[in-house]
């Protein structure tokens, strides 16, 4: 058991700090001086992509639990016990052609039925919580990827940003309990757009107002359907604006400066290489996105639609593991929420759904006071774990095993 004296505890059920002294079991005996330090559940990020590379990178940032949109299952249970708790799919399914290619170590693209359900089956034998679905899926291997998750208690994710065919009115239908990025809503309100339109047909498009009526009407059949979102707001605006924080100061965190040090991660090059390749075009495209997706997030929250936070870390670009987690929590707040209720819809609320997984975050500061104070941290427990700061940063992972491992699944998906 370790114990905590007199720390201040935020309590997010009930809006309010409280001084008193907090016992996580473990299966290490320790007494911590919580005085002066304040203490909250760890976040969860709903929506992003954990390796064993970024695994560390989560708790750094106060992240004790994610739920992993897409992967790999070997390379996932090569994360070590510096990780936060893991909610998982692996594999996707997709159409082919895939948006990501042929069948590979992380997709299954295919437009055969029998050749998905195969890989439904394959996501459940390997202890999968969800099922994710791509783009270019097809309406009937959608549906049967559907009925055979229903049978096997496993939900349906969609990423449909790329879809041409499906919108999120279809989607329901099918029985698609999640949509990722909230995608192919804007393809509900707007027919005819997809993401391949061409300059002069996008222009046509983005100069019409979205129709609130009809964004109200599906919004409550999605409510009906009980569809859930993550809007991902940071990485529509990384898209759109490029390398800019929210708020500017995060650039200068310890966070940061451990991230663009990690030579393992290499993520900063990645990001500059998408950068470098993000057209004039494509910029503002993003930003019409991220309008509408912010829109849509605040009207589906005004209802009572169920919305969740998460980052899709490490994808597009400037969008780290753990640390975009504050970014998206800042964007929350144009949503007139106060910072008791974004910490509690990023822990008491994701946890309802992945899980009471146990992980708390001591810190230096208040983050009531400023939600980037999360960033403050003392010491993070996981998993009936604790690791402090400096533990946190010094460690290594095991990159000789992981490249046999990748270099045997490239073999046989090639």
């Amino acid at each position: 058991m370790i114990k905590i004296n007199s720390v201040n505890w935020i309590d997010l059920k009930n809006g309010k700090i409280e001084m008193r002294d907090v016992e996580i079991p473990s299966e290490a005996d320790a007494v911590i001086d919580g005085a002066g330090k304040y203490m909250m559940p760890g976040l969860v990020d709903m929506h992003t992509h954990i390796s064993p590379l970024s695994a560390k990178h989560y708790l750094a940032s106060g992240v004790t639990s994610v739920r992993n949109t897409g992967g790999n299952y070997e390379l996932i249970q090569m994360v070590d016990d510096m990780a936060p708790n893991t909610y998982a799919t692996y594999r996707f399914i997709d159409g082919d052609p895939g948006l990501w290619g042929p069948t590979s170590y992380g997709t299954v693209s295919t437009n055969d039925m029998d050749t998905a359900v195969e890989a439904v089956e394959e996501l459940h034998a390997q202890g999968a919580k969800f099922i994710k679905v791509y783009g270019n899926i097809q309406a009937d291997v959608l549906e049967a990827v559907v009925e055979k998750g229903e049978a096997l208690g496993l939900e349906v994710a969609a990423d449909l940003l790329h879809t041409k065919s499906i919108d999120a009115m279809k989607a329901a239908e099918y029985g698609v309990k999640w949509l990722e990025h909230a995608s192919s809503i804007i393809q509900h309100l707007f027919p005819g757009y997809h993401t391949q339109l061409s300059d002069e047909d996008f222009a046509a498009i983005a100069g019409k107002p979205m129709d609130e009526d009809k964004l109200k009407g599906l919004l409550l059949y999605l409510m009906e359907n009980e569809v859930k979102i993550v809007p991902t707001l940071t990485l529509y605006r990384h898209l759109a604006e490029g390398r800019v924080f929210n708020p500017p100061e995060l650039d200068a965190s310890r966070q940061m400066k451990l991230l663009g040090s990690d030579e393992m991660l290499s993520i900063d090059a990645q990001f500059r290489s998408i950068d470098d390749q993000i057209s004039r075009e494509l910029r503002k495209r993003q930003k019409w996105e991220y309008e509408q997706v912010k829109w849509i997030t605040e009207k589906y929250l005004e209802m009572g639609g169920e919305v969740y936070i998460g980052t899709d870390a490490p994808a597009g670009t400037w969008v780290y593991p753990g640390f975009s987690m504050v970014e998206e929590l800042n964007a929350f707040r144009d949503f007139g929420l106060d910072n008791f209720e974004i910490l509690k819809k990023a822990t008491i609320e994701a946890k309802k759904v992945i899980g009471e997984n146990e992980g708390y975050i001591l810190l230096n500061s208040n983050p009531i006071e400023r939600l980037e104070n999360i960033l403050e941290i003392d010491t993070v427990f996981v998993a009936g774990k604790a690791f402090t700061w400096d533990e946190i940063a010094e460690h290594q992972v095991d990159g000789d095993g992981m490249r046999e491992v990748f270099e045997s699944l490239e073999a046989k998906y090639n």
